[in-house]
């Protein structure tokens, strides 16, 4: 039996759980080397290899640089980011927020919000996003391993032929996501997540995407949190010496299902909230769709978006921020829906006096065990109005919302605490009967995405 040494490397350049999978998929390969043990908390590979196999750090530089890794035998203080990477995000940054202040008034965000109630766009959105971070260097490294082989077993030069296995990949993993997305779907249904709850879960999923962005970032507590499934399965899932066989490729990317990627495991996690199976397979293959272009472009073109390094640094930068402030807004959002006090509440106090004259004139009809008090509420567009309504405790209200061209989730209003059942707009007028308690509450879209009406029951 041939004798062992280990050495311990630094590495940096490590963003999530799929740089372990990675860099231990890839290290192992190296001649003499044994077992190879990645851990992003530490920053660091552990490797086992033959006596006289010593692995190099200027060999690993040079094999990895391309995917953004650096090796050393000391730690690695965290990377700066460089001011050329800082420009170029900056720029594209002030492009961005000119485009969304010019569209904002447009509403077309408003229905860009990551919970069960999202629009298929958005998970097409967030599967963009996924395809070109280092999800899509794991799930694109095993693609461009395996060319080889499947081009020798699916016909060599025939352009057509060598197609197909990368068509099965792809294929495989739509109907994993579609199949195993709607699984979740069911998994939810037997719980009953009530919408409280989803929106627990939605903050919980926000939280992971805040995380998501710093370990983008580079902040260094954050990347001792790992998402994902346990790494024995992600392993297995990654290396494709377990998959043989001319129908293997559909099986490989089935099995990217669970691979350990953040934006993946956000997007799962919404999709078992939805408590349908229809609507969670729906939304797990519009995630997946949104993989496919740049998937498909590696698999047709094998090149990566991340080996260009610089262009790595700026995008990893860019997403990060952005990831960040999504996942802020997300929270926000559904701390309306929880009436809980959110950034909406400190909006309206440091906004204009019009907000704050906006009371609704409530009347007082009957008396004795006859007496009931009614409010108006307007629903225009993407708003509601007035912003303040004030009801008297125990005594029986008839709210009447009047629907003026209302839109997007504005069309499912939410009554949290006051009216526990979605009420929809779906006519010129609808309705809700209820005996408000002493308290404050809020009263917006079941996304919480609407400006909030502030209820105070005296």
């Amino acid at each position: 039996m041939k004798k062992t040494n280990s050495c311990t490397l630094y590495v940096s350049g490590m963003h999530c759980g799929a740089c372990e999978v990675l860099l231990d998929k890839k290290i192992s390969k190296l001649d003499g080397v044994k077992n190879v043990k990645a851990t992003l908390s530490d920053s660091k590979v552990e490797i086992t290899y033959e006596k006289g196999h010593v692995p190099h750090i200027d060999n690993l530089n040079k094999n990895f640089s391309d995917l953004g890794y650096t090796f050393s035998e000391q730690p690695i203080g965290q990377a700066k980011v460089g001011q050329l990477e800082i420009a170029q995000a900056l720029v594209i940054g002030i492009v961005f927020i000119i485009a969304y202040i010019i569209v904002e008034d447009t509403k077309v965000f408003a229905q860009f919000s990551l919970s069960n109630e999202s629009t298929l766009p958005t998970f097409f959105v967030i599967g963009l996003i996924a395809s070109v971070s280092s999800c899509a260097a794991l799930v694109g490294g095993v693609l461009l391993s395996m060319s080889k082989q499947w081009n020798q077993l699916y016909g060599g030069k025939d352009e057509n032929k060598r197609a197909l296995p990368f068509a099965l990949f792809n294929i495989g993993r739509l109907v994993s996501f579609t199949v195993l997305g709607g699984l979740l779907g069911v998994i939810g249904s037997i719980f009953q997540i009530s919408l409280r709850m989803s929106s627990v879960f939605i903050i919980g999923v926000s939280i992971m995407m805040v995380i998501l962005a710093l370990q983008m970032l580079g902040v260094s507590w954050a990347k001792k949190i790992r998402f994902g499934f346990p790494k024995f399965l992600s392993r297995y899932a990654s290396n494709e010496q377990n998959f043989k066989g001319k129908y293997m490729p559909f099986t490989i990317g089935a099995m990217t299902f669970f691979l350990p990627c953040g934006f993946t495991l956000m997007a799962q996690t919404v999709a078992l909230t939805t408590g349908n199976f229809f609507l969670s397979a729906l939304m797990m293959l519009t995630f997946a769709l949104g993989t496919l272009p740049m998937l498909g472009f590696l698999s047709f073109s094998s090149v990566r978006l991340q080996k260009n390094t610089a262009l790595s640094g700026t995008f990893n930068l860019l997403a990060g921020l952005f990831i960040l402030l999504f996942a802020i807004f997300n929270v926000n959002a559904q701390l309306n829906v929880l009436g809980i006090v959110s950034a909406s509440d400190f909006a309206r106090s440091s906004s204009n006096e019009n907000d704050k004259q906006q009371v609704a004139s409530v009347r007082v009809v009957g008396t004795g065990s006859d007496m009931k008090q009614l409010a108006f509420i307007d629903a225009v567009g993407f708003e509601y109005f007035p912003k303040n309504i004030t009801l008297k405790a125990g005594i029986p209200t008839k709210l009447t919302v009047n629907n003026e061209n209302v839109f997007g989730c504005a069309q499912a209003m939410w009554l949290g605490g006051l009216y526990d059942e979605v009420l929809y707009l779906s006519g010129p007028e609808s309705v809700a009967e209820f005996t408000p308690q002493k308290g404050k509450y809020k009263v917006s879209c079941t996304m919480g995405m609407v400006d909030p009406i502030i209820v105070t029951v005296k």
